[in-house]
């Protein structure tokens, strides 16, 4: 049975200031952690500072940029989704027999640089922060790998002739859709408090 591959890739470059808008289909809390989606890679950039003002200050002097604003941003997250299909031939007409769905994320997330070294207080406030951080990614990238149907769906109501098209549309409207249940929201950030 012949098999044909094609990655069909939208990375979308995240930040941490998206949060579900009102009335979205986005979950209000995350459903799972970073490790518990498959296919998320995660790393992590090291923060330098001894109190919150020079944890701040250090940010947004080398945190990393949000592709589409520029702006500084503490995290990031981009996505990907490949899709392949199993197809048969009889009678000079093709037939789709299945499909295969792979999703692919990365995020960026800060940690504190080897050897410093915070008050317990300071200390506690970053802990909370980063871990608001990787639950606001974990949230936009678990939003799309939940919905890996939609995009396996459309393949498998097209043909052979077109389910490059059909797996690219859905994919767009995933991305449309994420992007609508996040729009950003500062009032939703999450702050590094003293």
């Amino acid at each position: 049975m012949p098999i044909f591959i094609a990655l069909i890739a939208l990375g979308l470059a995240q930040s941490a200031g998206y949060a579900p808008s009102p009335g979205s289909n986005a979950p209000a809390a995350p459903l799972k952690r970073l490790s518990d989606i498959p296919g998320v890679a995660v790393s992590y950039y090291d923060v330098v500072g001894t109190t919150i003002p020079q944890l701040h200050d250090w940010l947004q002097k080398h945190g990393p940029r949000d592709s589409q604003t520029q702006k500084v941003t503490p995290t990031t997250s981009s996505w990907s989704i490949g899709s392949a299909v199993k197809f048969s031939k009889a009678g000079g007409r093709c037939r789709l027999t299945g499909t295969t769905i792979k999703f692919t994320g990365s995020v960026q997330l800060p940690r504190l640089g080897a050897g410093v070294q915070l008050p317990a207080a300071a200390l506690f406030s970053w802990n909370a922060y980063v871990a608001a951080l990787e639950d606001r990614q974990a949230r936009r990238l678990g939003f799309v790998n939940d919905r890996l149907g939609e995009v396996q769906r459309a393949i498998m109501q097209s043909n052979c002739d077109n389910w490059q098209k059909a797996a690219d549309a859905a994919i767009t409207r995933l991305g449309a859709e994420q992007d609508e249940a996040f729009r950003l929201d500062p009032a939703k950030l999450p702050q590094l408090r003293e």
